[in-house]
């Protein structure tokens, strides 16, 4: 039977990966494991994943923009006592419950792969997508929604009759700004899809 098929073969695989990657990060030996092409490969894609800190970043930046979104909403409503105000306040609310159930899903999860080293790095990578994708869309939706009812708060008029012309505007600069600040993060995305991809060949 081959070791794509066989779990028995992938549950000692990455039992001995694991056990690797604990000995360098715990430090419990100065010498240095032997290990194969593959096995290197890896451990050190596995390490570059779980330094990297887009989960702690990423949520901040999440719950910062729905509560920031949240609040001008609220207050929107109290000084103008628009109906789009409370509407969007309940879009906001439960996009950010279904966003947050999903993530804690999907992280969830991952523990049920915990017998098969590959898989577990894919859905790894699988996550930080996730993560991603969430704080984008957010950021690319929310943010002129942001911007469009705190300009009515600072200036004390209410012009959302104009609102889809002033979100265009408002949309266009959160794009340009998510391209231009977040770009690093795409590429970091698409170098790790490439080593995984790489693995499936060692």
């Amino acid at each position: 039977m081959s070791e794509d098929i066989n779990p028995y073969v992938r549950e000692l695989k990455t039992q001995r990966l694991q056990e690797i990657l604990d000995q360098f990060e715990n430090n419990t030996s100065t010498e240095t494991p032997e290990m194969t092409l593959a096995e290197s490969k890896r451990v050190e894609l596995m390490r570059k994943m779980r330094e990297d800190t887009d989960k702690k970043e990423y949520m901040i930046m999440l719950n910062a923009i729905v509560i920031l979104a949240a609040i001008v909403m609220l207050t929107h409503y109290i000084v103008f006592m628009h109906l789009l105000s409370i509407l969007l306040l309940i879009v906001i609310l439960t996009f950010f419950v279904f966003v947050r159930r999903k993530l804690t899903i999907a992280t969830l999860a991952l523990s049920s792969f915990k017998n098969d080293f590959d898989q577990y790095l894919w859905e790894g990578f699988h996550l930080k997508e996730m993560r991603y994708a969430a704080v984008k869309l957010t950021f690319l939706i929310f943010f002129p929604v942001i911007t469009v009812f705190l300009w009515d708060i600072v200036m004390v008029q209410n012009s959302l009759n104009g609102i889809w012309t002033n979100f265009i505007v408002a949309l266009a600069v959160s794009t340009m700004g998510w391209i231009i600040f977040f770009h690093d993060d795409k590429t970091v995305l698409e170098g790790i899809e490439v080593d995984l991809k790489a693995l499936e060949y060692m």
